[in-house]
């Protein structure tokens, strides 16, 4: 069924078509792999400066209601695209987990392949995954992604050179890859770092592992190494984690993750440098050997699968994929810390069963707000990846 929200229609209709589109019911689901996430000292001082796909925190994009609403569809026949990066200066650019393509987006729906990564056959729940510009990119059209190899997960640069990806550089190899668990998700982070999660790959001991790669948030330099700072003397920044594939920060420069439980307790955790989460030993907001508590927790897998994060105005938004809805989690202010209790006030949930499995979601930069006129990109707050096979669509989302 195609979307009256899409681009072509809102081109030829223009601004009083795109404030009043109301995109038709999806067709049903057609899924076609099996549900995720159903089987210390403070960090760094943050800068102003946002990611380049991440949250901007407090800043204020908006005079709407803050009520989630798709006002157009982007692109659509997707095959299960995975992580969404807006260039700065464009184009936007998304990957596809099991193609290894990564595809060039245009305002006029368009969809060109600009790269291609070799991925693992048959990799599960791996393949290509997360995509994220570098510090350095107006300087070196440096991108980084997130893929899995033969034998591991690696996280490699490449070189934008204005139309297509290239020169693939391996900055990171060795992160422990299987069908299940993988990760994925690569942030720049306000300090110009690089943030990625890695999951535990169904080795569970692996999380409690320091030195081990695998069930971990990853902090490194721009070029791989491990960052300065880092709280064990590695590219180790948090462990203890089944599977991260959230990552935010909020206006306080405060870090915020979501995680996968087992069959119970998908989490929304606040991230400091040093920490141990739990897994495998407990899950949601208990506690164990001094571990950190969820701050917020769905008990039942049922209503999240939580696969992406993104932050703005403090409200924490998280793309689900069993739960096939949207969540929308206000944050709490200075002085919070998880205390077991496990619930945020406010939370409210968006969307249910309308788009299927949502992958990714992000926080839409400046330069791509649209002004509703022909050719341009869509108004929009935040963008949302579908994760429904070769159904998915990129759907733009106005608050």
């Amino acid at each position: 069924m195609r979307d009256p929200g899409r681009r072509a229609v809102l081109a030829a209709a223009g601004a009083a078509a795109l404030a009043a589109c109301t995109p038709a019911p999806p067709s049903p689901s057609r899924a076609t792999t099996a549900p995720e996430g159903t089987t210390a000292p403070p960090g760094p001082a943050p800068s102003s400066a946002p990611s380049a796909s991440g949250g901007t925190g407090g800043m204020r994009r908006t005079a709407g209601t803050g009520t989630p609403r798709v006002v157009a569809t982007v692109a659509e026949g997707l095959d299960t695209p995975w992580s969404i990066a807006f260039l700065p200066g464009g184009p936007v650019l998304v990957t596809e987990r099991g193609t290894g393509r990564i595809l060039a987006l245009s305002p006029s729906g368009a969809v060109r392949e600009a790269g291609r990564i070799t991925v693992r056959a048959g990799a599960g729940e791996g393949g290509l995954l997360g995509l994220e510009p570098a510090p350095s990119f107006a300087r070196d059209g440096t991108v980084f992604a997130y893929a899995t190899a033969e034998q591991s997960n690696r996280v490699m640069a490449l070189r934008w050179d204005g139309s297509a990806l290239g020169g693939e550089r391996v900055l990171v190899d060795g992160i422990p890859a299987a069908a299940v668990h993988n990760g994925g998700r690569l942030k720049v982070g306000p300090d110009g770092m690089l943030y990625i999660g890695a999951g535990d790959a169904g080795q569970r001991q692996l999380a409690q592992d320091r030195a081990s790669l695998a069930g971990k948030i990853l902090r490194v330099a721009p070029d791989g190494s491990p960052a300065p700072g880092n709280p064990f003397g590695n590219r180790t920044f948090t462990y203890g984690h089944r599977n991260v594939q959230g990552l935010a920060w909020d206006s306080r420069g405060r870090m915020w993750a979501s995680e996968f439980g087992p069959d119970r307790d998908d989490e929304l955790n606040l991230i400091t440098a040093g920490s141990q989460y739990g897994w495998p030993g407990v899950t949601g907001a208990a506690v164990q050997g001094g571990s950190v508590p969820a701050a917020h927790v769905w008990p039942s897998t049922a209503d999240a699968s939580p696969s992406a994060l993104a932050i703005l105005d403090d409200v924490a938004y998280v793309a689900c994929l069993r739960g096939q809805r949207l969540w929308r989690v206000p944050l709490p202010g200075a002085g919070f810390a998880p205390d077991g209790g496990g619930s945020l006030p406010g939370a409210t949930e968006h969307f249910r069963g309308e788009y299927g499995r949502l992958r990714d979601v992000v926080v839409v930069p400046a330069e791509f707000r649209g002004t509703g006129a022909p050719g341009a990109w869509p108004d929009a707050d935040l963008w949302l990846a579908t994760n429904e096979g070769d159904g998915s669509r990129i759907l733009a989302v106005a608050l």
